[in-house]
């Protein structure tokens, strides 16, 4: 299954489908921006083999300037993704594919080496190398999403002290 109603939490088990969701959309990004240089990752929990998630794809694009992030905005509202930039508050660019009802993946678009940009990868590569924690996660985002499944934005507030924790720990082991 892939794509989620915008505002709804619902948590499914890990599809072994989700890899080649993102290297599908991976080459479509490719295609769209390749007049760019840019670097482009699978995060998210979608990333995490064996991990539940919600089934949206999340994908980081690392550039180099901010101006290359707003110039690969026009480019993909031209190819019709629906785009939120969030520079000031977030430092990233949002493009959303798919509708509000069934979005499918988001694409996350951020300067490399920058804070956000850092977390995704962070976060993952901790979370590959540690399938405890893994468990951990998934368990407390199925007790969240049964908590607040019509709440996404309490959902993902309710997240954040462990997802600290992990990135605080995987500075630290990583010498980052």
């Amino acid at each position: 299954m892939l794509g989620l109603n915008n505002n709804l939490v619902t948590v499914y088990p890990y599809d072994e489908t989700w890899p080649q969701e993102y290297e599908k959309e991976k080459e479509t990004l490719k295609t769209i921006l390749k007049d760019f240089d840019f670097k482009i990752e699978h995060v998210g929990s979608t990333s995490i083999p064996g991990l539940s998630a919600k089934p949206i794809i999340d994908i980081a694009i690392g550039v180099d300037r901010t101006e290359t992030m707003l110039e690969m905005e026009k480019v993909l509202a031209d190819a019709g993704y629906d785009m939120l930039n969030s520079i000031e508050t977030k430092g990233e660019i949002l493009a959303r594919k798919g509708t509000p009802e069934n979005r499918t993946h988001y694409i996350h678009i951020q300067i490399l080496g920058s804070e956000y940009w850092n977390e995704f990868i962070y976060f993952k590569q901790y979370m590959l190398d540690h399938p405890d924690d893994v468990k951990a996660y998934e368990k407390l985002k199925t007790e969240l999403s049964v908590k607040f499944a019509d709440e996404r934005k309490k959902y993902t507030a309710a997240k954040n002290d462990f997802i600290s924790s992990i990135l605080e720990k995987a500075y630290k082991m990583y010498n980052l």
